[in-house]
């Protein structure tokens, strides 16, 4: 059984992956002559799991990862919360690939499409903005270097709630920039300092019920003291110490069945000190019926584990609670309201420029659990667990000082290479890239978010990376012999902006690690470019 979001299983499950079997067509490309050059673009843990697929099975397999950052692991060191250090295990055997002598990393890289415009050619890169200190490498000039590049760079979008006052309203983020803030991401280290004041705040709500919301909630509602030993930097922990944040709105659009935060983290949340919960008691009084009613619903065991939970309330009672936090269901967001006119709507662009306010509430529709309209009108009892939301004429506003959404993340594109808007990955077929027809691009492939969407834990990219390099190598061993690339150059491109190396990175990590040691705790992040390359000279 997989249990935590880093891809680490139980012990019989850990020793069935640790050597992955050897496909024949691995072993086919394994017995080529020459060496097979592949290329990774993105550090997370999807390229390493891939990378290390390649080399463990393959003598003559020689693997480039590219990364954006100095730093490698992508969510593994900025997406993890911090006090979940055990989730972070993976690093370890990422790090055993990439000390190989077969692999090389390539950090502050950006590899990118280029566009031409009326005057000149336009870099496009994989994330909203370029980076002035990182070397640019235009993909179609690394495709000629390697026999197969993966695509592996993740999501740097997050998907909108598409509701006025989204964009107008201040005190509005997304979840993913708030984990980023936490986790020291360079590109979010300061961004939250002018936008966000924590000692000004005291009702928090999030939108969205997966373990990211349940994250964000805790780092909020535990006790400051408690995070000090972790990685936590030290502007965030001094901003935490300010937070007068005391209760937290985890709201959803379907029910109790439908939740997607695991088990783990209910409990965890309930068992917060001093930190109360409360639900509704006639909502989740029907789920708990449901899961009676509905034995063979998908994943019953572990939704009855979690009607448990919450049913059994927090370790500290509410009345005595110093903190609270509750989840709420069947709610959409229709509308976010500003706090100084009572009655208002949410300002237009130009207010929000002219006259910026604070989110003061928000405004839900109301829901109603329906069957999937695949179900058959003959079926007397459909699995409850896979009802969907329907609105209903009913509505509500509650108030909050600030609003986190965290309702999935999507992908950008690159000119040049198939990219399907509507669900935000590149187009492919199984990992291998295809244009709009469905015809194969040769070489190109690609895996973990980019390939599927934002689901899963990082076990289940795990095993997607790993399907992912068998494909590769049998695509390889099919093409038989065929004129060797050259092998990839970065003084060619980097024109004289710094590169980091592997070794580099172990210099910034061992830094980070001393650093901690003073301080008492895992380490002290470097929090900006600048710096990393300043450390790594």
């Amino acid at each position: 059984m997989l249990r935590t979001r880093c891809g680490l299983l139980d012990p019989a499950t850990r020793l069935r992956w640790t050597r992955p079997p050897r496909s024949r067509g691995l072993a086919s490309a394994a017995a080529a002559a020459r060496p097979l050059r592949i290329g990774v673009v993105g550090g997370g843990p999807a390229g390493f799991y891939a990378a290390g697929r390649w080399l463990s099975v393959a003598d003559n397999a020689r693997v480039d990862l590219f990364e954006l950052l100095p730093t490698p692991f992508g969510l593994a060191r900025f997406g993890v919360a911090p006090d979940h250090p055990e989730v972070k295990n993976c690093e370890h055997k990422f790090e055993e690939t990439a000390r190989d002598p077969r692999f090389r990393f390539f950090g502050n890289v950006q590899v990118c499409g280029t566009q031409a415009s009326s005057d000149s050619t336009v870099l496009s890169v994989p994330n909203t903005t370029p980076s002035s200190l990182a070397v640019p490498i235009p993909l179609e000039k690394l495709r000629q270097h390697y026999d197969a590049v993966l695509l592996t760079y993740g999501a740097s979008l997050d998907r909108p709630l598409g509701i006025p006052g989204e964009d107008t309203l201040k005190n509005v983020l997304s979840a993913r920039t708030f984990v980023n803030w936490y986790n020291g991401h360079p590109y979010h280290s300061s961004f939250l300092a002018p936008l966000i004041d924590l000692s000004k705040l005291e009702h928090a709500t999030i939108i969205g019920q997966g373990n990211v919301a349940l994250d964000v909630a805790r780092i909020l509602l535990k006790d400051v003291d408690a995070l000090r030993e972790y990685d936590v930097p030290d502007h965030v922990l001094a901003e935490l110490a300010r937070s007068r944040v005391k209760r937290v709105d985890i709201v959803g659009r379907r029910g109790p069945l439908q939740l997607a935060a695991t088990t783990k983290e209910l409990r965890e949340m309930l068992n917060l000190p001093g930190v109360g919960f409360d639900i509704d008691s006639q909502i989740l009084s029907d789920a708990v019926r449901d899961v009676e009613a509905y034995p063979k619903m998908e994943g019953a065991r572990a939704k009855k584990r979690a009607m448990g939970l919450l049913a059994g309330g927090s370790k500290t009672p509410l009345a005595e609670a110093s903190k609270s936090w509750s989840l709420q269901f069947l709610q959409s967001p229709v509308e976010l309201l500003p706090s100084s006119t009572e009655g208002a709507t949410a300002p237009s662009a130009l207010e929000g420029i002219t006259s910026p306010q604070s989110i003061g509430a928000v405004r839900y529709t109301l829901n109603e659990l329906v069957p999937p309209s695949s179900a058959s009108s003959s079926s007397s009892s459909p699995d409850p667990s896979q009802f969907s939301a329907r609105a209903t004429s009913e509505s509500r506003i509650a108030s909050t000082d600030i609003l986190f959404k965290s309702v999935g993340y999507r992908s950008i594109g690159l000119p040049g290479l198939p990219f399907d808007e509507r669900r935000g990955i590149v187009r492919n077929d199984q990992g291998r890239v295809v244009d709009e027809q469905g015809k194969r691009i040769d070489g190109l492939y690609t895996s973990g978010w980019l390939a599927r969407g934002p689901t899963g834990v990082i076990a289940t990219t795990m095993f997607d990376a790993f399907a992912t390099a068998d494909l590769v190598a049998a695509d390889l061993a099919q093409a038989g012999q065929v004129e060797e690339k050259p092998e990839f150059r970065i003084d060619e491109y980097s024109g004289g902006k710094k590169v980091v190396s592997w070794e580099d990175w172990e210099v910034i990590d061992r830094i980070e690690r001393e650093r901690g040691r003073e301080k008492g705790k895992l380490r002290e992040k470097v929090v900006s470019v600048e710096e990393m390359l300043e450390v790594v000279g």
